[in-house]
């Protein structure tokens, strides 16, 4: 058995075309996701505005508006808006905009600060979070004075209106701050040991007796059926392993995504997703016509369901999981798909064990099947 397993590692590795589906099409996947997500987080940064700031007799009137607009302009604050300019009027402020020096300008006019915009700064992300800022800054301004009114002293009617604006607060609810690229990467990862199954293909072929005549004298061989079977098994899975793990560390430390606490225990869920696969191209070898570009159409269907093609493929993959729950969790690259989520989004790792423990038993059934189709194909019963 050592002997099949080494010959039959050496043949896969040679073979160009394997490798090219199993190696090379999830590294330049992953570089495709790269490209398409280096500008996803950057979309939706806060970049700071350059605004004017008029500062006149209605300006200075306005108490607390100067502190509020220093807080969202200073170089070491949490959410930086402003890039302010000062100027002493609104026509130089106007003037300003109209010569592109700035986007826009804030003038007290009537008892409430105004945003002007040009059309350019009126398309900028931070646009909406600036008017919510000013919004909120009349508001608490409105309260405060409503209060003071009342009888209530000033310190006492400011830290009303600040508990009263504190009633959300940040809360993480997985294990690493979540980042939307990282379920594709996950149905990569699922894809790929799915493309596993074109190397037990291969490997599998070899030995059936129908695939032609240097098959059969291999079936003829005194080496008994299940010995070979799992020699050339085993010979198929390190391969693919070993493409899998060379993808995955490339995917970890060259495009960066981040795959939580557990790093190490997604070798294990690499391990047992490409044995599976590897198991289930054991019985579609048993098949001598099985082309090799079906085997790989079978793999993109499946991951088809797992999210890997974008957000109406992540959709879809929701919306089976939702209505026809059986259907999805019989797909073995959507429960490949979930052993990585169980060492990401859950407080315990029984998710993680649940989903290893389906794709063993899965394992564990592709394989006798494998073993009884290739009594079936043995050379004594053609």
């Amino acid at each position: 058995m050592r002997t099949v397993f080494r010959y039959q590692v050496l043949q896969l590795l040679r073979d160009r075309i394997l490798l090219l589906w199993t190696l090379g099409l999830p590294i330049a996947l992953s570089l495709m996701f790269m490209m398409m997500f280096s500008g996803l987080e950057a979309g939706y940064a806060v970049d700071p505005l350059r605004v004017g700031i008029v500062h006149d007799d209605a300006y200075a009137a306005e108490a607390g508006l100067d502190g509020a607009l220093d807080a969202v302009s200073a170089d070491d604050a949490e959410l930086r808006l402003l890039d302010p300019v000062a100027y002493d009027t609104a026509e130089q402020a106007e003037a300003a905009v109209q010569e592109g020096d700035t986007v826009g300008y804030i003038a007290v006019q009537g008892g409430t600060p105004v945003l002007h915009l040009s059309p350019e700064g009126n398309d900028l992300s931070t646009t909406p979070v600036l008017r919510a800022m000013l919004d909120t800054y009349v508001r608490s301004r409105d309260e405060i004075t409503s209060l003071i009114a009342a009888g209530a002293p000033p310190a006492d009617a400011a830290a009303a209106v600040q508990d009263r604006h504190a009633f959300t607060t940040e809360l993480q609810v997985t294990r690493v701050p979540g980042k939307p690229e990282v379920p594709y990467y996950f149905a990569l990862l699922a894809f790929t040991s799915g493309m596993g199954m074109t190397i037990a293909v291969v490997a599998i072929q070899d030995i059936t007796a129908p695939s032609g005549p240097l098959a059969a004298r291999r079936n003829l061989g005194a080496l008994p059926r299940w010995r070979l079977l799992l020699g050339t098994l085993s010979a198929a899975w390190a391969c693919t392993w070993a493409c899998l793990i060379i993808a995955f560390a490339f995917m970890r430390f060259v495009v960066g995504v981040d795959f939580g606490p557990y790093t190490a225990l997604c070798l294990v869920a690499i391990g047992i997703s490409s044995l599976m696969a590897c198991a289930a191209g054991s019985v579609l070898g048993t098949f001598p016509r099985m082309p090799l570009g079906g085997v790989s159409a079978i793999s993109c269907l499946l991951a088809l369901f797992c999210g890997l093609y974008g957000t109406a493929s992540q959709r879809l993959a929701n919306a089976i999981e939702l209505s026809a729950p059986l259907a999805a969790q019989l797909n073995p690259l959507w429960q490949a798909t979930r052993c990585f989520y169980g060492l990401l989004y859950y407080d315990s790792l029984e998710p993680f064990a649940r989903s290893c423990t389906v794709l063993a038993g899965m394992t564990v059934m592709f394989f006798i099947i494998a073993m009884i189709r290739m009594r079936r194909t043995n050379h004594e019963h053609l």
